[in-house]
């Protein structure tokens, strides 16, 4: 979603996504006139009705139930299955069929983020969607439309970033923030003010003065549109502590950041640094009401609030294509996630006589970009297993030069991505920064499939350990069942050193590996019971070195008990579920003993059922106890009476 949605004099454009739902009639207008054409002209030479009209029908009913799929996947799951250019061209080959054929169009459908988990809350102006140009024709007749029905020569246009992120309306009263609103069908959208409060960058007040003590116009009411997004150096955190815990990395920072914004725990939001950009407005009521674009972001920035990175004027319609091709230049080096740049009519006064279609305003258009793409050749898919078992595919490839890095391998996220495109070993294959970060296979060049090429099965057994392969009902990730899996032990002793977890300063994953190998590295509880001598030998290890490891290792006991539940990698159970148990059970010991009821009560029925699974395996609660047996975390001991009986234990 960047700026997708817009009220009048606001614009909460979604920077495209699989279900971007802008109206994109330029494009469409193009491409439905050439279809009319073949229309006509075939119905001439048969002497009748087109022979194509029963195929174009249809096609109209693939593409609306597609698109309603794709809808779906996008703004409920935020799991995209398609890239946004995909879903663009199955939206634009749409228009252009419904305008060839009248008879059959149909009300346009609306995207809907709305998820059934929040109280909703009805927008004070609509949120609209964006008219959308890709070419510089289609740009050039985008302006000269507006100029003739404003009966100017020229006008002037803002050009904006086209942040790819999640919609948000923010309404403030009398200086204070009171609401904040997803886009949901453009009428209302998801309550997700206690969320978005978390937001350390969103201020809750408006700033009252000016630096030299001026009073700075607060309107009674106003509603801020703008986008919640993740920077392109939070979403590299966040990937690399993923990847370290052996746990499947996210593809997108917008996907990521839909999810997190609709999460029930404010403080993992709070923990992901979500970041907020202010670019338009709808309802105003009192004064300060700007009469300008370029009004409106100095009134933002007056107000202390996190507006657009960066914007420029364009005068001409020369000078507005020149923009979108310097942006599109340098838009690899912004900090941020855009996909394309937004163009305003500055003046709110053309706004207003221009006015709006049911879908769009009149008055802005959205310029996309096509992501960066090389085509590579893949030589191998290979799996990943992660500490939890879930088997992350990845194609190998000769390194190719993709804007300015080269990369050798890209993720094929799951087993359904595989066999929806019928990716294969042979195949060349284009490839993408899905959000300008993570190399991803986007597409197959069937037409220079070699011949002999087979479809990828994938395995039944785990490659590392071969073990049986399985997947939980509603979930596409595939999983080892084995917790004795090498490698799934080699990335839980990683998170479990790691800062995120008890925290073991020099426990590497090449020590961790030889640990394994020698027998030493079972489980976390093995590390307590290391001697200098089981160091002896190990790569880069001396004697210092391994005394300080040592020393390390001793001094891990004494973190806080959240620490070591973290540290056990229980799926859905991050730092947050984790203080909460810590809170609550008091020690590893009586953790063993709780039932998935009560577990439930404490971090909720699915992160409950996981901890559940967790201790129904022997090997598992043998773990905790080893681990209580080794003198770790000061809250691991026994619970006086009083409190074991408030606990249900006596």
């Amino acid at each position: 979603m960047t700026q997708d949605a817009i009220g009048l004099g606001d614009d909460t454009v979604r920077a495209g996504g699989t279900g971007n739902v802008m109206n994109r009639k330029w494009p469409g207008r193009i491409y439905a006139a050439g279809v009319l054409v073949l229309a006509l002209l075939a119905g001439d030479l048969c002497g009748g009705t087109s022979p194509t009209t029963n195929g174009d029908r249809g096609r109209i009913d693939e593409l609306r139930t597609a698109i309603a799929h794709h809808d779906e996947q996008y703004f409920k799951q935020a799991a995209p299955e398609i890239s946004d250019a995909e879903y663009d061209r199955l939206k634009r080959e749409l228009q252009g069929l419904e305008q060839a054929h009248p008879e059959w169009t149909q009300p346009a459908r609306v995207g809907d983020d709305r998820s059934g988990r929040f109280a909703t809350h009805a927008h004070g102006v609509r949120l609209l969607s964006l008219d959308k140009v890709y070419t510089e024709a289609e740009w050039r007749a985008f302006y000269a439309d507006v100029t003739r029905r404003l009966g100017e020569a020229a006008v002037s246009f803002v050009l904006e970033p086209k942040y790819d992120g999640v919609a948000i309306s923010l309404t403030y009263e009398n200086g204070g923030l009171v609401r904040a609103t997803t886009r949901g069908n453009g009428t209302e959208g998801d309550d997700v003010t206690e969320n978005v409060r978390a937001i350390a960058g969103l201020p809750h007040e408006l700033r009252r003065q000016l630096a030299d003590g001026t009073p700075n116009p607060i309107p009674e009411l106003v509603e801020l549109r703008g986008e919640i997004y993740l920077t392109t150096a939070e979403f590299i955190r966040i990937n690399a502590a993923r990847e370290a815990a052996g746990e499947e990395v996210f593809a997108h920072p917008r996907n990521l950041a839909a999810g997190t914004l609709k999460s029930s725990e404010p403080m993992e939001l709070a923990r992901r640094e979500l970041s907020v950009a202010i670019y338009g407005w709808g309802a105003w009521q009192g004064e300060g009401r700007p009469d300008s674009q370029q009004a409106f972001h100095g009134l933002v920035r007056s107000w202390g609030l996190p507006g657009v990175e960066s914007h420029q004027v364009a005068s001409s319609v020369a000078a507005g294509w020149a923009a979108i091709q310097a942006f599109g230049r340098r838009r690899a080096e912004l900090g941020f996630p855009v996909d394309g740049v937004v163009l305003k009519l500055d003046r709110v006064a053309l706004r207003e006589r221009l006015g709006e279609s049911d879908q769009a305003p009149r008055w802005a258009v959205a310029c996309k970009y096509e992501p960066d793409r090389v085509v590579a050749h893949i030589r191998g898919i290979t799996l990943q297993v992660g500490r939890t078992g879930v088997l992350t595919p990845v194609a190998e490839f000769e390194p190719v030069e993709l804007g300015g890095v080269r990369v050798a391998r890209a993720t094929l996220h799951n087993r359904a991505a595989i066999a929806r495109r019928d990716i294969r070993v042979g195949d060349f294959v284009e490839i993408a920064r899905t959000g300008e970060v993570i190399p991803a296979v986007v597409a197959v060049q069937l037409e220079q499939r070699p011949a002999g090429t087979k479809p990828f099965v994938f395995p039944a057994q785990c490659p590392s350990c071969g073990g049986d392969l399985t997947a939980k009902p509603g979930e596409v990730a595939v999983r080892c069942l084995n917790v004795g899996c090498p490698d799934q032990r080699q990335r839980r002793l990683e998170h479990f050193a790691s800062g995120a977890a008890v925290g073991i300063t020099g426990l590497g994953p090449g020590t961790i590996a030889r640990l394994i190998r020698e027998g030493r590295g079972e489980s976390a509880a093995d590390l307590y019971r290391l001697k200098p001598e089981d160091l002896a030998g190990v790569p880069g290890l001396g004697p210092e070195r391994a005394a300080e490891l040592l020393a390390a290792i001793d001094r891990s006991r004494r973190a806080e008990l959240w620490r070591f539940i973290h540290g056990l990698g229980i799926s859905q159970i991050g730092p947050v579920n984790s203080r909460r148990l810590a809170e609550t059970c008091g020690s590893l010991e009586d953790l063993v003993h709780w039932d998935e009821a009560r577990l439930a009560a404490v971090v909720g029925a699915g992160a409950g059922r996981s901890v559940a699974e967790f201790l129904a395996q022997s090997r598992n609660r043998a773990e905790l106890l080893a681990l209580v047996d080794r003198g770790v975390a000061p809250g691991t001991s026994r619970l006086p009476l009083a409190g074991r009986r408030l606990l249900g234990d006596e």
